[in-house]
């Protein structure tokens, strides 16, 4: 829970509010920001780097973000560029190998 309100919070600093949009790739109520904020926040404040994404029937891509002590991030982001949060915890398995954040 503290993840989040640290997330959010970051959010909020940037002046992003959730996105109302009727738009039926972006689910409504959910904290969204432009991709870019999101990966630099994601790296900056937990050290998270993208490990995966794939791309879901609604044309939303789904991104995967892992820290190297096991936070994770999950992402819905609309062709626009627009990252909604969908999920973020601990404990993620396997961790990330550290060669995989040097090479990003």
């Amino acid at each position: 829970m503290t993840r989040v309100l640290i997330l959010l919070s970051a959010a909020l600093s940037l002046g992003l509010a959730p996105f109302a949009s009727a738009t039926a790739q972006v689910p409504a109520g959910l904290p969204c920001a432009d991709r870019a904020e999101v990966v630099e926040n994601l790296g900056r404040i937990f050290g998270e780097r993208q490990l995966g994404q794939g791309l879901a029937d609604s044309g939303v891509v789904i991104e995967l973000f892992v820290g190297p002590q096991g936070s994770f991030t999950i992402f819905a982001t609309t062709p626009r560029g627009r990252s909604c949060l969908i999920a973020t915890g601990e404990a993620w398995d396997p961790r990330p190998q550290e060669e995989s954040f040097a090479a990003r």
